[in-house]
């Protein structure tokens, strides 16, 4: 405050001295004997500011004593903490320990909250926002055009020496199966998907499975998967590639299979999608964020379900690590609700050897099934 005090006296000194300054310039000009009074004014003025002057420095000596003199008696240590409260430190630090005295302590609004229970809770919302939930039912495939059956007499002969059960030569069956290739119809590709199938060369099984893709109409579908689950890797290997060149929806083609009312069939090509290890993968995305993937799974583990299929199925939710997918293969069942199927449910419901969140989902598609068998 002196400081202050003094600053402000200081200026408003030299505010006085350039004042009269000019006051007495302009009385000497206008009177020409009044210079020699400015001069002893000026003076004047200019003794005083420097005794000021030195007083304000005395005085901000002794009060600069006096604050080291009271900085003294606290007792600050080397490491700048004042010895009498018990180094507890500048204000920095005590700021920074209230800091961490308050994030050591339970926050109150945190009380009584089980995090496991919260963690459960985000994991059922991300559930429930899954493609596979939005599901209800199988749709219908979609219709395609059937090709235009041939009636070329090249095409014919070709047909008849593609046949291995009338023709043991096997570049004879090689040079028909160059000539089928130049025709994209019905009879054509029934002919290459005989070969693929049933043909004793395990190179042109694979070369006729590399045609069926190249022709890529849904037709050849079938055809492809029982080749993925032939005994050669070489003609495995080639049904894998045709099936990833395939262009057209397989969620429709498998729908196809799944609901053709012929159960050999169903059950030859369930059997190929096991033997081929799809299984696994379309459960691992049936809880895909992709829709397409998603319903793909769904329409291949159907056509496991309708074909009696279940066992690989039924183990996962035995033994799976995933509970989201346990429960999306659930809500395969009550899509499906095939009987046989919601029968074998229950019957491992029963053994009660099934997770108890897991156990709650199972006993509701069963009794669902159940409710709805008994209003029928």
């Amino acid at each position: 405050m002196k400081k202050t005090f003094l600053s402000s006296a200081f200026q408003i000194s030299v505010t006085v001295l350039i004042g009269s300054s000019i006051v007495f310039a302009q009385s000497g000009a206008s009177s020409g004997g009044g210079g020699s009074l400015l001069w002893v004014f000026l003076v004047g003025m200019i003794v005083a500011l420097a005794v000021g002057g030195l007083i304000a420095w005395r005085m901000n000596q002794k009060e600069l004593t006096a604050t080291t003199a009271g900085v003294k008696e606290i007792g600050f240590g080397p490491d700048k903490s004042p010895a009498g409260e018990g180094g507890a430190g500048n204000k920095a630090d005590r700021r920074r320990a209230s800091r961490s005295h308050d994030s050591g302590s339970a926050n109150p609004s945190l009380h009584g909250i089980d995090i496991d229970d919260v963690k459960e809770k985000m994991e059922k919302i991300r559930f429930e926002r899954l493609p596979i939930n939005r599901i209800d039912a199988l749709k219908s495939p979609r219709t395609f055009s059937a090709l235009p059956a041939g009636d070329d007499e090249e095409l014919l002969r070709a047909i008849e020496d593609s046949d291995v059960e009338f023709v043991e030569d096997e570049e004879v069956r090689d040079a028909a199966l160059d000539v089928l290739a130049g025709f994209r119809t019905r009879n054509s590709v029934d002919a290459i998907a005989q070969m693929a199938i049933y043909d004793l060369s395990s190179t042109l099984r694979s070369k006729a499975v590399g045609i069926l893709a190249d022709i890529d109409h849904e037709s050849v579908f079938e055809s492809v998967i029982l080749s993925c689950a032939d005994p050669t890797r070489e003609v495995r290997a080639a049904g894998a590639k045709a099936l990833f060149k395939l262009s057209f929806n397989r969620t429709d083609a498998w729908l196809r299979l799944a609901e053709c009312g012929e159960s050999y069939r169903v059950s030859q090509a369930a059997k190929a999608a096991i033997e081929a290890d799809f299984v696994g993968r379309s459960l691992e995305r049936l809880v895909h964020k992709d829709v397409s993937y998603a319903g793909e799974a769904l329409a291949l583990l159907a056509l496991l379900i309708k074909a009696g299929e279940t066992d690989e199925l039924l183990d996962y939710l035995l033994l799976g690590d995933k509970k989201d997918v346990k429960l999306a293969l659930l809500r395969v069942f009550r899509i499906v609700g095939d009987e046989a199927a919601i029968e074998k449910l229950r019957m491992l419901v029963d053994s009660e050897s099934l997770t108890d969140d897991i156990l709650a989902e199972a006993s509701v598609v069963v009794g669902s099934k159940e409710e709805a068998v008994a209003s029928d």
